[in-house]
């Protein structure tokens, strides 16, 4: 154990020969490994973030360059990527693929064959890249049709059994990493009996065209990716290699400052950022649409009572998180979508911070000595100041918060587990940071605050089941009466505020990056994730 623990340390200070010139790799400090690498069964930030420079998908989205050098994503616009052109005829997108695209490294050519596969195996995995299929208006396999080797036709539906529908979102969405396209030869080579879509090899291997691939992995330590070469398609990579290390609880303000980072961007209060900026290292701001949640599991002691979930919500320090936590980089979010989405509806505004408003909703539900279990990933230094933050406020009216800080692959997993009703583990509360990814209220909904099912539901941590919001949803998500589709999802909104359990909106935090001095191409997308082609050397 000590001498693993000494490997670690030397792997992570250190720094050789090679790395002190200009062409030494760009290290990257993340907060945990990897769980899954599959780009329809993602399980955490940190696999997302890896899918999304490993795999490529057809359309890409369209960055802006900022005077700082960062790059701005836009929340609609596509350009090509695998497809170098497609044709839209109201609900169908017929989508012209490249023909001089292979993968890596076993050659085999892309074709439609390969978009075919992965797109069915996207509608046919029960997990949350079938939400974000369903999002695209993609629910079954027949609506994807090979017309050549480099041609195919995908018409989008507004539901699993229902009518071609012109799909707002539908272009993109298919930007998103859930999207990206699989070599199906060699994916099919995998397959068994018991494991026909070979779920268990693309947890752990890839199958793609993308940018990168993981020449070498060190399990919680480091993974080593390398740029695929002879690559004619997509962004081009900058640098040869692109070292993700797992820091741990290493101080990331000091390998940033001692040339050991490149890049940080998680990992760091609000009060490290600003150390940095101070130093006159880049740290770089994009007003993404991150917020921070939090969930109560209405299925179990004591917040079963609606009264005592209330109490909780005017308890909430949400201003002192943004202060401390945050370093003051956030804003309180009275909404439970995209501030920035025309549907939302300030419903959370109601919820100011009232203890007393907070300790007569306890003693109206006749509750004393409230005792809970409050969940989060430890991976995040932030996130210790926020839940210790949250129970010293809570103690304040007698409540009892147990801070329940777990690594983020095993909070993950049993998130997952509970989810998918595989394990009971978790009660309580958990709180996490997640991004809306469209400026549209389907895809939260649709995958956090719809009952769990084949349809959606895919991450309702809470378990919180409201027959009347499903059938909202689901009949007006696709909808192109605006106006009967704006109402639904206020309503919506106005009875998830009433139940104060899921997906509870703090703060709106931006997401922000630090750097060292020799880099620059920072991107910000509306999904959290560092696209690694656009990071390059300073002139």
């Amino acid at each position: 154990m000590i001498q693993g623990a000494l490997t670690a340390a030397a792997m992570l200070f250190s720094l050789t020969a090679a790395q002190a010139q200009d062409d030494r790799p760009l290290v990257r400090a993340i907060a945990a490994d990897f769980n899954s690498i599959d780009p329809a069964d993602t399980r955490s930030e940190q696999d997302q973030d890896l899918v999304l420079n490993l795999y490529d998908k057809l359309v890409e989205v369209k960055f802006e360059e900022r005077p700082d050098g960062a790059l701005n994503g836009d929340a609609f616009e596509v350009i090509p990527n695998l497809a170098e052109s497609w044709d839209v005829d109201g609900p169908v997108v017929t989508f012209h693929l490249r023909d001089d695209v292979t993968f890596y490294p076993t050659g085999n050519p892309m074709t439609a064959d390969d978009v075919i596969y992965s797109f069915t195996r996207l509608v046919s995995l029960p997990t949350n890249g079938k939400n974000q299929a369903s999002v695209a208006g993609l629910f079954t396999p027949d609506q994807f049709e090979k017309i050549d080797d480099y041609t195919v036709r995908i018409t989008h539906m507004d539901g699993p059994e229902g009518n071609p529908a012109e799909v707002a979102v539908r272009l993109t969405s298919m930007k998103f990493l859930q999207f990206g396209i699989i070599d199906s030869v060699e994916a099919k080579s995998h397959a068994t009996e018991d494991d026909p879509w070979s779920r268990d090899w693309l947890q752990k291997n890839v199958a793609s065209t993308g940018p990168y691939y993981i020449s070498k992995h060190t399990p919680n330590q480091e993974i080593e990716l390398t740029a695929v070469p002879d690559r004619a398609w997509g962004p081009q990579s900058n640098f040869n290699k692109i070292l993700l290390r797992v820091t741990g609880d290493a101080d990331i303000v000091s390998l940033v400052r001692g040339g050991v980072v490149d890049y940080a961007g998680e990992g760091l209060t609000g009060r490290q950022y600003t150390a940095l900026e101070d130093a006159g290292y880049p740290v770089l701001f994009g007003e993404t649409p991150d917020i921070l949640r939090l969930s109560m599991a209405v299925d179990k002691e004591p917040f079963t009572d609606q009264t005592v979930r209330q109490a909780m919500l005017y308890a909430l320090p949400i201003q002192q998180i943004i202060d401390v936590a945050l370093g003051g980089r956030g804003a309180a979010s009275p909404c439970v979508y995209n501030p920035l989405d025309i549907t939302c509806n300030n419903s959370f505004a109601r919820y100011d911070y009232d203890l007393d408003k907070a300790a007569s909703l306890l003693e109206e539900a006749g509750v004393e000595d409230l005792t809970f279990d409050l969940w989060y990933s430890n991976a995040l230094p932030y996130n210790d100041d926020v839940a210790i933050l949250i129970k010293s406020s809570l103690a304040q009216i007698g409540v009892t918060a147990n801070l329940k800080g777990t690594p983020e692959v095993q909070i993950k997993s049993a998130v997952r587990d509970r989810i998918y009703r595989e394990n009971e583990t978790m009660s309580g509360m958990y709180f996490e940071g997640g991004a809306f990814w469209l400026a549209d209220p389907v895809t939260q909904t649709n995958c956090c605050l719809t009952s769990w099912s084949d349809r959606g539901g895919s991450w309702n941590w809470s378990r919180f089941d409201d027959p009347q919001i499903d059938e909202w949803h689901y009949a007006y998500r696709h909808s192109a009466d605006t106006e009967a589709r704006l109402d639904a999802y206020h309503k919506i909104q106005d009875r998830l505020a009433d139940a104060a359990a899921n997906q509870v909106p703090l703060a709106v935090m931006g997401r922000t990056v630090a750097t060292s001095k020799r880099i620059e191409g920072v991107t910000f997308s509306q999904e959290p994730y560092a696209r690694y082609t656009y990071l390059k050397l300073r002139d």
